[in-house]
């Protein structure tokens, strides 16, 4: 997963991401302009991470586009996108039994909040 928070966190993804090089600027690029524009807050409980996004133009549908390319690369975990009263929120959950793998996923959401 590309981190957006702009720091260089590649390394200490589990080794399941399958994210290549060559793809890490522009996601990186898109993240950190959604985090920009949509003011994110993310809370970790358990094997669950929640990231609540201020709504705006185009905030829902770049969320879900990304969210549907980290599906392919850090297919280890599960990534849902819903909308509650207009609210855009992320959830990220680990398999039942295996809550640390969130863990360094949270680490890249938890900085940009």
């Amino acid at each position: 997963m590309a981190d957006p928070s702009g720091s260089a966190h590649h390394a200490s993804l589990p080794m399941a991401c399958t994210l290549g090089a060559d793809d890490g600027p522009s996601r990186l690029q898109r993240w950190q302009h959604l985090h920009q524009i949509a003011a994110p807050t993310a809370e970790l409980i358990g094997g669950e991470l929640e990231v609540r996004y201020q709504p705006g133009p185009q905030v829902l549908a770049e969320l879900q586009d990304l969210v549907a390319e980290e599906r392919a690369c850090c297919a280890f975990v599960c990534w849902t996108v819903t909308e509650e009263r207009g609210q855009p929120i992320l959830r990220v959950t680990a398999p039942v039994g295996a809550p640390h793998l969130v863990e360094p996923i949270a680490a890249l959401f938890m900085t940009t909040g």
